[in-house]
């Protein structure tokens, strides 16, 4: 699958991300453990160096949420980091939610922003399997195998986004 896709996806993707956003907010607040109310999220999907990219708003992000996709997305590629999370600094406004794939000769990015970083993680890895095609848990190998941090729910069966990144 050639990169170059992505603006083929748009509706696709835009329509996953609207899901999973739904999905998360629609968890009981104890299994969340989030005091905020949330409107929407931001994602930004990319491939390093072109054109090529999609940055939409699901719902009503905050426009912090619209500005910190790009900022974790750029951090990670300027750092060579594949995870966002690998250089997270919640005190310095640096949070986790992107991930990278080397894929096809280019570095395609995933980034989201609007819910807790795990969640926010969690949609960056679908979105990124939904566009290469690629599934999860081999998106999730890339990323550990190319040093990149992960959010260890992610390999808990009873955590709530477990079913959205396996």
């Amino acid at each position: 699958m050639d990169p170059k896709n992505l603006l083929e996806r748009r509706e696709q993707l835009i329509t996953l991300a609207t899901e999973l956003f739904d999905y998360i907010i629609k968890q009981p607040a104890e299994k969340r453990l989030d005091y905020k109310e949330r409107t929407g999220i931001q994602i930004y999907l990319r491939e390093v160096g072109t054109r090529n990219s999609l940055f939409s708003p699901i719902r009503l992000p905050e426009e912090l949420a619209q500005v910190l996709a790009v900022e974790k997305a750029v951090r990670s590629e300027t750092l060579g980091d594949f995870s966002s999370q690998n250089s997270e600094d919640p005190e310095a406004m640096r949070f986790r939610g992107s991930l990278s794939l080397l894929f096809h000769h280019s570095i395609i990015q995933g980034s989201t922003s609007g819910v807790l970083g795990d969640e926010d993680t969690a949609v960056s890895l679908r979105l990124l399997s939904c566009w290469t095609q690629i599934p999860a848990e081999y998106v999730i190998k890339h990323v550990i195998d190319n040093g990149g941090m992960l959010p260890e729910c992610f390999f808990d069966r009873d955590h709530y986004l477990y079913g959205i990144v396996h």
